[in-house]
């Protein structure tokens, strides 16, 4: 295999004149350009990734770290568009990319030294449990890096995220003023991303409207939906006057695996018990009736986690460490008024449904930051 030194006997120059043509670093007289390149097209040389990013430290490539616990990457429907984002993203800025997967985040703390070895400019962590030492430990490794999907207590962390808290505040704001009263909440585990902050939101539009906060309908499960029916068999366990007319999902896996519950007990969604979902994944437009749901911006999730860490990388801390991007409220059918408050033409539990009517758009996107809520 040729190396740069034979590239420069060929020509007759030394292997620095080589190295500027490689890298286009220093201006060279183009007859010499032109016999350096037949060279290497002719000794079929190809200039080493590694050395050139050694030489120049950089290395052109960001990394992402994902922990398994929420399945891959690419079959997610959540973290799956955020990584199509980032790897679109970075190689429009001629970048590449490097996966770094582990099943726990605290496995993933444990093998550091696999991705802070210099192989990548930066890091990008999606949705880190911040019950681990991965935020701490690649802070100590000086390696520039952003929490993209997930909001860090330290203020001197790079991150990007929405407001789940007011996100979560709207969204049962939404149920109460359609007339709901008992909402309620069946979240994932408080350590996933956002949660905690979703059933503070929660607890918050209750307390708003001047409603009790239940902890009877607060349940509190995994993120796995298997879960699911046994939570809401529980939750409609209690007697008439305490059973929830809305359930408020913390994810929209969990909502969509609840209307088929629902369903399967013989209840009807809006009809009988109203359903509000977050995060407006792709299925949940599709979903029998679509989904109520908080809107995410997974896509700029991505992109702009790329370009704030390749500012990081440059040394560029202008507009700050913290990002918080726009959410939205999507109003579908899915939530309707509770069956007491809605007249008996509306209850369309003994109609037949119209599959053309579930196929037709849903309602207005309403964006967080309009919707009133009652500060306190």
């Amino acid at each position: 295999m040729a190396t740069i030194r034979d590239i420069a006997g060929a020509c007759g120059v030394c292997t620095s004149v080589v190295s500027y043509v490689i890298n286009n670093s220093r201006p060279v007289a183009p007859q010499t350009r032109i016999k350096v390149l037949r060279a290497m097209e002719e000794m079929n040389y190809h200039p080493s990734a590694i050395a050139r990013g050694l030489s120049r430290k950089r290395m052109n490539c960001i990394g992402v770290i994902f922990s398994q616990i929420y399945s891959t990457p690419l079959t997610n429907p959540f973290f799956g568009p955020i990584f199509d984002s980032i790897v679109s993203t970075a190689m429009d800025r001629q970048q590449s990319t490097s996966l770094f997967t582990w099943p726990t985040w605290d496995v993933i703390a444990a093998n550091q030294s696999v991705y802070c070895d210099c192989r990548c400019d930066g890091l990008i962590l999606l949705a880190p449990d911040l019950a681990s030492n991965i935020v701490p430990i690649i802070r100590a490794r000086g390696l520039p890096f952003i929490v993209v999907a997930q909001t860090v207590p330290q203020t001197d962390v790079a991150s990007i995220d929405i407001d789940n808290y007011m996100a979560a505040r709207a969204a049962v704001r939404h149920l109460i003023d359609l007339g709901h009263r008992n909402i309620a909440i069946l979240s994932g585990d408080t350590w996933a991303a956002g949660m905690k902050a979703r059933i503070d939101g929660y607890r918050q539009a209750l307390t708003d409207a001047s409603l009790p906060c239940d902890e009877e309908l607060t349940c509190i499960a995994s993120c796995d939906v298997t879960t699911v029916p046994e939570q809401i068999k529980k939750l409609l366990s209690h007697p008439a006057g305490k059973r929830p007319t809305a359930i408020f999902f913390g994810n929209d896996e969990a909502a969509i695996a609840g209307m088929a519950v629902l369903r399967s007990l013989g209840l009807e969604v809006p009809g009988d018990i109203s359903v509000v979902g977050f995060d407006d994944i792709q299925a949940a437009a599709n979903a029998d009736p679509p989904l109520t749901t908080v809107s995410q911006p997974l896509n700029e999730f991505g992109s702009a986690g790329v370009s704030k860490l390749l500012k990081l990388i440059d040394g560029d801390l202008a507009g700050g460490l913290r990002e918080t991007l726009p959410a939205d409220l999507i109003v579908r059918g899915s939530t309707a008024p509770p069956p007491d408050l809605r007249p008996p033409q509306y209850h369309s539990k003994r109609r037949r449904r119209n599959p053309s009517a579930r196929a037709a758009p849903g309602r207005p996107k309403v964006n967080i930051k309009e919707v009133k809520l009652v500060d306190t």
